[in-house]
């Protein structure tokens, strides 16, 4: 099925998958449960402009060790990775996770024999918000979903984010820097399809910075590499804004190194988004 994918599940690939697990779930004659899909696999099942997820990401009202049984199994007969259907527990931590779980969730129906065992797909409405207050614009998929799910709705984009937000976190939500951006872009009018594009080419900046940058600082300070690629380098516009960072961790690289990132680098293609 997913062999020559590496491992870029398709709606198909998911639903099948899914309906494995439910099938080995319900021979075990197990007790009722409810399964939330969430992420990337959500957002794949529930729309086209996404054709596939890395993995499927799912969370429970409690643990079913049982359950995970049953993901382990289902990874070992297909031969996939580790970690290929998992559970992220910050995620049940969020504002009304628990509220959330059903009212913004809906039921997937699958072509197999699932006993006690149900699965729930989150809503477009907390794909939205949950994006949003936790959006990283590095990562393309982020931004792609944003954009994707508005594109797919009429009216007002600011006005979208803002009411799918109200009603899923209420008044609890906090947006991370990248999300505010996100967020004061759309208040000042850029249409989603021009979004997606400026965040597909802030990524790509991203993937450069990190793919140049980060094993030249590794081999001088690891714990620092990993902030100036992963926050920091996100905010650079010239080459005076790298050597700032450097020297603000104690790093030193040649200035034939450092010209040379800027010059690959500092496109506007690569880092505009406003």
């Amino acid at each position: 099925m997913m062999e020559n994918r590496e491992y870029r599940f398709a709606r198909e690939d998911i639903v099948t998958l899914l309906c494995e697990v439910a099938s080995q779930y319900a021979r075990r004659n197990a007790p009722p449960l409810d399964v939330l899909i969430y992420g990337g696999a959500a957002v794949t099942l529930r729309h086209e402009f996404r054709t596939a997820a890395h993995d499927i990401d799912y969370a429970l009202l409690k643990p079913s060790p049982l359950f995970e049984d049953c993901v382990e199994d289902v990874g070992k007969r297909y031969r996939l990775p580790p970690f290929w259907m998992h559970r992220l527990d910050r995620f049940t931590f969020a504002p009304r996770f628990r509220d959330n779980f059903y009212r913004h969730a809906d039921a997937l129906r699958l072509n197999a024999e699932s006993g006690n065992l149900s699965f729930l797909v989150q809503d477009s409405d907390w794909q939205l918000a949950n994006k949003l207050c936790w959006f990283r614009r590095y990562r393309k998929n982020d931004g792609r979903d944003i954009a994707g799910i508005l594109q797919g709705r009429d009216g007002d984009a600011a006005r979208q984010v803002s009411q799918s937000v109200r009603d899923v976190f209420g008044g609890d939500a906090t947006f991370a820097s990248d999300g505010t951006m996100l967020s004061d872009a759309l208040e000042q009018g850029i249409n989603p399809g021009e979004l997606a594009a400026r965040l597909d080419g802030r990524a790509l900046y991203y993937e450069k910075v990190y793919r140049w940058l980060f094993p030249l600082l590794r081999r001088k300070d690891d714990p620092a590499a990993r902030n100036i690629c992963w926050a920091e380098s996100l905010f650079w516009r010239t080459e005076g804004d790298v050597q700032t960072t450097l020297a603000r961790y104690g790093i030193h690289l040649s200035p034939v190194i450092v010209n040379h990132i800027a010059r690959v680098m500092f496109k506007p293609e690569f880092w505009s988004l406003l």
